[in-house]
């Protein structure tokens, strides 16, 4: 025999049939009823809620809140411009480091110098005085017996020794 295919579901013929009168797909009417409660109840719920959101100590929380919001923004802005402004510090700090070695550097190169100069210009008064002293000995020496144009020889000679003498030391400290 060739399966049939029923369409319809097979019908009890005993005590059970009764049960199932009362199926959930038998009332439409109970099930609208129950979907309605729970519409009704939803809807109570979303308007309690609409109530609160719109009360006054809702609106001003909110407004709390965008306040704190806009100051934690001033703040974040603050925030960065400040470190910006140290960063900018801290490279000009350490430049300024850097001129203050290179000029620590430079002192005392400028003081070995110096002090080589000194100790020249020491030199050479020593070298003028011990010229001077031997043009007054010659000075002496020829005054006992020689004329008065050789003692102005001496004196100029004395003189142009001193000029270059000073022009020497001059140049030395320029």
């Amino acid at each position: 025999m060739a399966p049939t295919f029923n369409h319809y579901w097979p019908v009890p013929m005993d005590e059970s049939s009764t049960r199932e009168r009362w199926s959930w797909r038998r009332q439409p009417w109970l099930v609208s009823g129950i979907l309605g409660v729970l519409l009704a109840i939803v809807f109570g719920f979303m308007i309690y809620f609409a109530v609160k959101a719109n009360s006054p100590a809702c609106k001003d929380g909110l407004r709390a809140e965008q306040e704190c919001q806009n100051r934690t923004h001033l703040l974040e802005h603050q925030l960065t411009r400040a470190q910006d402004v140290l960063l900018e510090t801290e490279a000009q700090a350490a430049a300024c480091n850097q001129t203050v070695e290179t000029l620590k550097a430079s002192l005392k190169k400028e003081k070995a110098q110096s002090h080589e100069l000194q100790e020249r210009i020491k030199k050479l008064n020593q070298e003028l005085n011990t010229i001077r002293e031997q043009g007054l000995r010659k000075e002496n020496e020829a005054s006992g017996g020689e004329n008065s144009s050789t003692s102005s020889g001496n004196t100029l000679s004395r003189c142009v020794v001193t000029l270059l003498l000073a022009v020497s030391l001059h140049a030395l400290l320029a």
